[in-house]
């Protein structure tokens, strides 16, 4: 039989091979002449921002808790509530998952830019057409014909294509990586603010319970007034009104109460019944909080979703590099080793080797339309990568200029708010002085407790608002996030 495979391997003509290369020096595509200009970064100014919050009482700037840095609150309730929702939450677990993969699709650009192995074994029953080309005896003849072969091939990477491709499949990891830091920072964001609403809710209702059960006792005094004719029916209707309005506000806290407790539970990785086991929160005054010594627009740029997006970004002209190098030759090196036999009793036999060994060239050059196009689909994806990391990065500078202020504003407020409860407790004590001495009667003293829990109503509010405060400036600060890679 004339097999169509060589039945030795013999080195390629060297006149060949050097025919060979110099073809695929001279078959290059044409580059195009001119290509949009690289997006430059954003450099928003923070410096100015920063200096103002400098010397503000709300900030303390000698401790900074790192990653960890819903620790800075010193409430171990709150610690157990991230770190479970840390380790049971499905957003993570999905997040890991797709870390996963973008380390194997990097791994299998490594391994495709390295030598490649194939190999095959196939046994075949088959007839030879006594009409065909094969004259007697192999004409008419049925046989078993066995194959086995193992082939090698290298992709020479002049231009830097393999290598371009590689650190872009990298990049790519690192950005997946890094989406998952901000995923963590997010939930951690999450069930921070969900905690607190959670608390100040939790004291609001039973400032409202106190509230009702005096609304209730102001209402007994009017109707005891009105039937002994001291009183008109105006100012009991009046106080069944703001009874009421009191009850119902206590139903919508109780309400919100619950749904927080639902949220919590969800953030967590569990069912709403494990919520309604959780024990309420203790409403703790906050001191200053922990803020890094510097602030610069470099700090800032570890966020973990800035940083996935810078990485897109590098990945992105990557492939830019990736798609300049198709427009030159790409020179592969095969290599093919077998047996063969269209008798199995001889195919394990020497003398049944065959191989093959030489360059394979792929010349672009009469595809120059849809190099230029692929070239210019990589650069606008570069393009619209850098825009949306600069639209992210002066965002992220704005929402810590705006923390910034708003946890300054609170602070200031919340000592406002702790001075006018001050004035209330004080006047609802001499208005029970007035009572118990018998110039008043027992409504004034009344009013003077329902006022006084309101104003720790809002106190408490404001206590809360700016703990959740400082957590959105945590946030927007990036959480100390810290890059496993380099």
């Amino acid at each position: 039989m004339n097999n169509a495979r060589p039945t030795s391997l013999s080195r390629p003509d060297s006149t060949l091979l050097l025919g060979i290369i110099g073809l695929a020096l001279v078959a290059c595509a044409p580059l195009p002449a001119k290509s949009p200009p690289s997006p430059t970064v954003a450099k928003p100014e923070l410096q100015q921002t920063l200096a103002a919050v400098a010397g503000d009482p709300a900030f303390d700037r000698a401790a900074w808790s790192g990653r960890a840095w819903w620790s800075g609150f010193n409430d171990k309730a709150l610690d157990a509530l991230v770190d479970m929702a840390i380790r049971d939450n499905p957003t993570l677990a999905t997040a890991q998952a797709r870390i996963e993969q973008a380390r194997q699709a990097a791994h299998l650009v490594e391994l495709e830019s390295s030598i490649r192995f194939d190999s095959n074994v196939s046994v075949v029953r088959e007839h030879f057409s006594e009409n065909g080309l094969y004259p007697p005896p192999l004409g008419g003849l049925t046989t078993n014909e066995g194959d086995v072969s193992v082939g090698a091939a290298y992709t020479l990477d002049w231009w830097g294509k393999n290598r371009a491709l590689l650190q872009s499949a990298v990049g790519e990891s690192r950005a997946v990586e890094a989406e998952r830091g901000a995923a963590e920072l997010a939930l951690a964001g999450e069930v921070v603010d969900s905690y607190f609403n959670w608390q100040d809710i939790a004291a609001r209702v039973k400032l409202a319970r106190q509230t009702v059960d005096k609304r209730r006792m102001a209402l007994q005094l009017t109707e005891s007034r009105l039937k002994r004719g001291i009183d008109s029916a105006l100012v009991s209707s009046q106080m069944e009104v703001q009874l009421s309005q009191e009850q119902d506000n206590l139903k919508d806290l109780e309400t919100q109460s619950r749904i927080l407790r639902d949220r919590l539970a969800a953030l967590t990785g569990n069912g709403p019944d494990w919520g309604v086991k959780l024990e309420e929160p203790v409403l703790s005054p906050g001191g200053s909080f922990p803020l890094p010594q510097k602030l610069p627009l470099d700090w800032l740029a570890q966020r973990p979703d800035l940083l996935a997006l810078k990485w897109h970004a590098e990945a992105a002209a990557n492939r830019i590099e990736g798609a300049k190098a198709d427009f030159y030759p790409n020179v592969d090196l095969n290599l093919l080793l077998g047996l063969q036999s269209i008798d199995l009793s001889n195919w394990l036999m020497a003398k049944s080797w065959y191989g093959s060994f030489g360059p394979a060239v792929h010349i672009p050059l009469f595809n120059t339309r849809t190099l230029r196009t692929n070239l210019g689909i990589r650069e606008a994806e570069y393009a619209e990568a850098a825009a949306q990391y600069n639209q992210e990065l002066i965002l992220a500078a704005s929402q810590v200029a705006d923390a910034l202020a708003r946890v300054s504003s609170l602070d200031a407020r919340e000592k406002l708010q702790h001075t006018a409860t001050v004035s209330s407790e004080r006047s609802q004590h001499l208005q029970s002085e007035r009572f118990e001495s018998g110039l008043s009667d027992r409504l004034p003293a009344l009013d003077g407790e329902i006022a006084t829990l309101a104003q720790h109503a809002r106190e408490s509010k404001l206590q809360a608002d700016r703990k959740r405060a400082m957590a959105t400036l945590f946030v927007a600060l990036g959480g100390g996030y810290e890059s496993n890679r380099e």
